[in-house]
């Protein structure tokens, strides 16, 4: 078992622990560059873009900030940090949700948990899918 973080429990090699605001999937028998780059390639084809950062360590988005906060819930902003880190043997992939979707009032927020709830069991299907070889 390895501390993640402050805030963060303990998690073991092949374990996915997925809270409110943050996700985070230990994946085995893989590096932070490769994983970085599959994350990468999962997320561009999503329509996200790696608006700041590195695939190991960046914030990805969808949508215009500017226009989200003119108009509201009427234009959909999605903003995503990734981290990815080297944990003993393992390696872990930190997904946390950078915008919470206020500026879009009750259906932006909805609009967020909604895109997150979609990615990240996603992203879990993945990380099992890869953990099984």
């Amino acid at each position: 078992m390895e501390v993640l973080d402050d805030n963060q429990v303990v998690a073991e090699e092949g374990t996915v622990k997925i809270d409110k605001d943050k996700a985070i999937y230990v994946f085995k028998s893989t590096n932070k560059e490769d994983l970085g780059k599959k994350v990468n390639e999962y997320l561009t084809k999503q329509g996200y873009k790696l608006e700041q950062g590195t695939n190991i360590s960046g914030v990805y988005g969808k949508g215009s900030k500017v226009m989200r906060i003119l108009f509201g819930a009427f234009v959909k902003r999605f903003e995503w940090h990734v981290e990815i880190s080297e944990i003993n043997h393992s390696t872990g992939l930190t997904f946390t949700k950078n915008a919470k979707g206020y500026a879009g009032g009750l259906i932006g927020v909805n609009q967020v948990k909604k895109e997150y709830n979609r990615l990240t069991e996603t992203l879990k299907a993945f990380h099992a899918n890869h953990n099984a070889k």
